[in-house]
């Protein structure tokens, strides 16, 4: 329970660190779907997902060199008495499920 209300804290923070903190433009583009959080909260799992398919790479790169800053805003912004090192990690659970739709629609209209 407390690892989940942890990783949507962070969620919200994270979020709002990307949109107000980090002049990267491509980064601007993420969306946080899923934050996972060790029970001893040394690590964050951060699941991203992004429009430009094209970046996702470049972006989660971004994103990992950036964790540090993250970090420190969050320490300065929130009173946790420990806040995990994050992980970025591109979330294709999207990808996957468009992949599904378009094989559905496929069969659905006989092609």
């Amino acid at each position: 329970m407390r690892d989940r209300r942890v990783a949507e804290l962070l969620r919200t923070e994270i979020m709002d660190i990307i949109l107000k903190e980090i002049n990267d433009p491509k980064i601007k583009d993420v969306v946080l779907t899923k934050i996972d959080v060790t029970k001893d909260l040394s690590l964050a799992k951060v699941y991203f997902s992004t429009y430009n398919k094209g970046a996702k790479k470049g972006i989660e790169q971004g994103l990992n060199r950036s964790a540090g800053f993250i970090r420190h805003c969050i320490l300065k912004g929130l009173s946790m008495k420990k806040v995990p090192n994050l992980r970025f990690i591109y979330d294709d659970s999207g990808d996957y499920g468009q992949k599904i739709d378009n094989l559905l629609n496929k069969v659905n209209h006989g092609q």
